[in-house]
């Protein structure tokens, strides 16, 4: 099990806050920044990054 972000499924996330407040993510492929993160296998993981690439695709038209 991976944890990734749950936007984009990228691992390469870092804590932005932490201690007291909770863990706070940065995700550095889209930006996204929140407590929330997806731990899953490698099936789950393609498939958020399937999502995030058709939505962003679309965004773009």
């Amino acid at each position: 099990m991976i944890e990734v972000c749950p936007v984009c499924g990228n691992s390469d996330l870092y804590y932005e806050v932490g201690g007291y407040a909770g863990k706070v993510y940065h995700c550095k492929e889209c930006g996204y920044m929140g407590a929330f993160v997806v731990e899953g296998n490698e099936e789950m993981v393609e498939k958020i990054r399937e999502k995030y690439k058709r939505e962003k695709e679309k965004g773009e038209e």
